[in-house]
Formats: structure tokens, sequence, C-alpha cells
């Protein structure tokens, strides 16, 4: 009577005989039915049959512990049952999945792997293997979609905690798509199906694991290594998504960025009561309450951040509308800091105070960045750096334009002298030169249409950066050992390349 067994040497199920000498019809070698006996390769079907039946009922009862014995007997009575083994896999994944140490993604993708290694040697037919396979996806679905959306709690109180283990999950679950393709039957649109959106809920970890998060007026960002791992996880995942589902794209999928709208929108309404409250000084361009102005601006440096960050490093593309209020928010940002202070020092006296150049220049980067991007999303978005040059030239006009005038006319006389007017004169076409930077090109390379009041600017910054090198006597060595009037000299080439172009 036939009997079912297993190979000892290629591990497939096959039908036999009690014959003293038998051959696989599989892989051809030749064995004896004793050596089967002995090796415990003749399967059990009834009792395999009797155990699955009873580790079935324990199983939909939650008895985990039961269940797995019934299962382990059944794998017992035929080391190609690929059930047993799928589920005995899946109660002892169940019974630790509450343990932080127990490696659940590790665990469910080896449990897939081996089961579907199993059943490929189990000679079952298609309809079978779709019907496991399809069950089992089904399952280990539900068990990786609510691991990876259950720890929202997490991401709250513990940031850098969350991207660690999304991380460390994401770098294992990756695993279970590169699994043989023929073996898990991909090529089935319900298998696809599935894997899509197992890899769509893995996709929006990554985006949600980049975001910058503020707690308190503290911004936490990824780090280099971990950004450019879950770029790296996020890229892999959109690849077998892709091909899953030709179809598949990730161009609407974007963070929360309602923290960052909602911080900047408090600073921003800081700025508007203030200027509300210093209405009648608008036209001089005067700040009554420096004290309480600066204050805002520091909370403005970090409003910019956050969404240069959101901007920048998370993985939502750029010309989605949740990025067009960032980006005009970052405008509004910049041009407050990058706008000099006008402050009255007394009844006679007007201080100015300006940016380091080194802050001038980032800010002028990422003004350039903004620019670029929003263009996509507003061909009118000139508009805004026009008034901002507008801004400037009237504070350059109104309070550096007549000391120069002034001053100019005695340069002579104050290089002889070399007193206090010097230095004074010398700081004052230094700030005067680092407030018209970002007229010029290779600080802020934007320009979608002339710019009148631009060029404004770029004359009165070549005019101080050669009047700064003639009362330096043109002691470029001098400049260049500098640390505070070295920029003059960066800003004198920038000036020279705009005006030769």
């Amino acid at each position: 009577m036939p009997i079912l067994a297993i190979c000892p040497e290629c591990s497939k199920t096959i039908i036999v005989e009690r014959i003293p000498k038998i051959a696989c019809p599989e892989c051809g070698n030749q064995f004896n039915f004793v050596e089967l006996q002995k090796n415990k390769l003749i399967i059990d079907a009834s009792t395999e049959a009797a155990e699955l039946a009873a580790a079935r009922d324990n199983y939909a009862k939650n008895d985990y512990v039961r269940a797995a014995d019934h299962f382990k007997r059944a794998y017992e009575a035929n080391k190609n049952s690929y059930t047993a083994q799928y589920y005995l896999a899946l109660c002892e994944i169940y019974k630790n999945i509450a343990d932080s140490a127990y490696n659940v993604m590790g665990r469910v993708v080896d449990m897939v792997r081996s089961s579907l290694i199993t059943m490929s040697r189990a000679n079952v037919a298609v309809t079978d293997k779709f019907a496991f396979i399809t069950t089992m996806l089904s399952e280990i679905k539900t068990i990786i979609t609510r691991r990876l959306n259950a720890r929202d709690g997490l991401f709250e109180s513990d940031i850098d905690a969350y991207r660690k283990v999304s991380i460390s999950d994401l770098t294992d679950l990756i695993n279970l798509f590169k699994i043989d393709r023929e073996l898990i039957m991909s090529f089935a649109p319900q298998v696809a199906a599935a894997m899509t959106e197992l890899a769509d809920c893995a996709i929006k970890v990554c985006y949600k694991s980049v975001q910058t998060v503020m707690v308190g007026d503290k911004l936490y960002t990824p780090n280099d290594a971990d950004y450019k791992r879950i770029m790296s996880l996020c890229n892999e995942y959109c690849f077998f998504a892709h091909s899953f589902d030709p179809a598949f794209d990730t161009k609407e999928y974007s963070p929360d960025f309602t923290p960052n709208y909602v911080y900047n929108d408090k600073v921003l309404r800081r700025f508007k009561k203030f200027d509300e409250a210093n209405q009648i000084n608008a036209k001089k361009h005067l700040i009554s309450n420096i004290g309480e102005y600066e204050n805002i601006l520091e909370e403005c440096k970090r409003a910019l951040e956050f969404t240069y960050l959101n901007c920048y490093r998370s993985m939502c593309s750029r010309q989605v509308k949740q990025h067009s209020q960032l980006f005009f928010n970052g405008f509004e940002l910049l041009f407050r800091l990058m706008t000099p202070r006008v402050v009255a020092a007394d009844k006679k006296r007007v201080e100015i105070r300006v940016e380091k150049f080194a802050d001038t220049v980032d800010r002028c980067d990422i003004l350039t960045r903004f620019l670029v991007d929003a263009y996509e999303l507003d061909p009118g978005i000139g508009g805004s750096l026009h008034a901002f040059y507008e801004k400037l030239y009237s504070i350059v006009s109104m309070y550096y334009l007549p000391e120069f005038d002034k001053l100019s006319k005695n340069i002579n006389k104050i290089m002889e002298i070399r007193g206090d007017e010097y230095f004074a004169y010398q700081k004052l076409l230094f700030d005067c030169a680092c407030c018209c930077a970002p007229a010029l090109r290779k600080y802020v390379d934007f320009s979608a249409e002339p710019d009148k009041t631009r060029n404004k600017l770029v004359k009165i910054c070549k005019r101080v950066t050669d009047d700064f090198l003639l009362l330096s006597n043109f002691r470029i060595d001098e400049l260049e050992q500098s640390n505070f009037y070295r920029p003059i000299l960066q800003i004198t080439t920038a000036v020279m390349d705009e005006t030769e172009e």
C-alpha cells in the first residue's frame, strides 16, 4: 500500500512502497524503507490531521500554549507539515508579542520564509498553496500593521526611541519583500495587493520617523545616520511597492505639519501685534521696544529652523500643497531676520543692528532654496522678494546714504587722522555692505523678473565696498587676517562678479 514519506536527500514529500530499494521520483536518489523509518521520515497523516484539529480548536480560543503543543505533535508526525510549522511559530509570536525585547518583526519574516520553503517541499496543489499564502498574509498583516501603527504614544513622548525601534523593525521587515516571488506567489493579484499594503504602511512609518518634532522650545530631528538609513529603507519599500503595483506612488504623501503651522502662526501673530503697537514708527523703520522685538526674533529663528527641516528633511514632495504654507511662512520669517533693526539710541542718534555675516549667508541660502521651490507652486513669488528689497533699500537710503555722503567728502582727512571717526566710518561701510549682500546673485540666486530696486542695492554695495577698500588703503592682507572684517573681501568679489555680467 502506498505510504507518504519525506525524501532524505531532497526533503520532498513523496509516495513510497514497502520495498527494499526506493528511488525518489523527484531527485532520483535511492534509499531503503528502513532508512526512512530510522530517520522518522515516514509521514503519519492520521496523527497529523488529529493534532491539527485539536490545535486549531485551542488556537481559536486564544490558548496558544495548548495549541502550540498540538501543532508541535502534528509537525513531528509530518516534517513537511507547513501548516503545523507556521502556526507553531505564530503561537510563539503571540505568546511573546508583549515582550519589548522579543524581535516580533524578525520572527514574523523567518516564520513566513521557513513555512514557504517547507510548503515548496510538500508537493501540494497550487490552489492549496494560494489558499495558505493568502491566509498567512492576512494574519501577518494584522500583526505588522498593528505593531507599526501602535507607537503614537512613543512618538509623542520619546521621538528618538520611536526612530530607533522603527528603524529596527523596518530593517527586519524589508526581508519579507526579498523572499523569492515564485515562492510567495506575488504574481497573484491578491498577494500583490497584500504586499503593497504592507509596503505602504512601512513607507508611512518612514515619513513619520524623519519628521522634526518640537517639544517645548526644543526641536528633535533625526541625526544624519538615522536620516540616511530611513531614507534608504523608504526607497527600498517604494521600489517593492511599485513592483507589486506599477500605479503606486507617494506624491500625495505628507507628514503632519500641523505643529509647525501652529508654531509659525504664534510667532507671526506676535510680530503683527508688535507692529500694531509700533505703527507710529513704521515710516522711519524704527523699533521702539528692541528687547521685546529681539525676544520675538529668537522664537522666529526656531520657527524658521522648524520650517526648513520640515521642508528639506522630511520626505514630503516639495510640490504638494502642504508645503506651500510652509514656504510662505518661511519667507515672512526670513525677511524679519534679514531686515536690519533700526533703534533710537537717543533723540539725535539711531543705531542699526545687522546680523552676523555668516548668519546672513545661511539665511540667503535658505531663501534661495525657498524661492526656487516655491516658484513651482506660485510663479508670483518674486513679489515678496521685491517687497523685501524695497524695505531694505528704504532703510539703506534713509540711514546709510546720508552718512556716506557726509563722510566721503572728508575721507582723506579721516584716513590721515585715523581716529574714532575712521573706525565708525569703517563699521558703517561694513554694515551697509552686509545689508546689501542679499541683493547679490552670489547669495540669492533667483530672479523671476528684472528688479530695479535690487539693482540699486547692488550699486550701493559696490560703492561701499570700494570706499571700504579705499579707507583701508587696500591692505588686503590685513583684512584677510581680520576675524571681523574678512567678509568684506567676499562681498567685494561678489560685487565684481555681479557687475561683470
